[in-house]
């Protein structure tokens, strides 16, 4: 089954793709996967912004709420397929992929 990403996480996949030369089958299925947490993180934030962080429980207690455990984990599985590239982020204060 194949999920689409949204425009955003398209965009920063096709980016990260090129200026990486992420070229290989396995280097596009990690940067993809990196990519679907990114919409994972995102819809669990969109959800947090609307209903907040906490909820109450059926005995009134405050408890965090799921979709904040789940933007915590999709963001812990997307450093993993980023980190799992291999990507010398040291490099990103000097030379071709230095920010400006």
């Amino acid at each position: 089954m194949s999920q689409e990403l949204s425009v955003e996480a398209t965009r920063l996949y096709r980016k990260i793709a090129k200026e990486w030369a992420i070229r290989d089958q396995a280097g596009q299925l990690l940067l993809r996967t990196a990519m679907q947490a990114f919409d994972e993180m995102g819809a669990a934030r969109t959800v947090l912004e609307t209903e907040g962080v906490y909820v109450h429980d059926r005995f009134k207690q405050t408890r965090l709420h799921p979709a904040a455990q789940r933007e915590r984990e999709a963001r812990a599985h997307m450093l993993q397929a980023l980190k799992s590239l291999n990507l010398d982020l040291s490099s990103l204060d000097e030379g071709p992929h230095a920010k400006t």
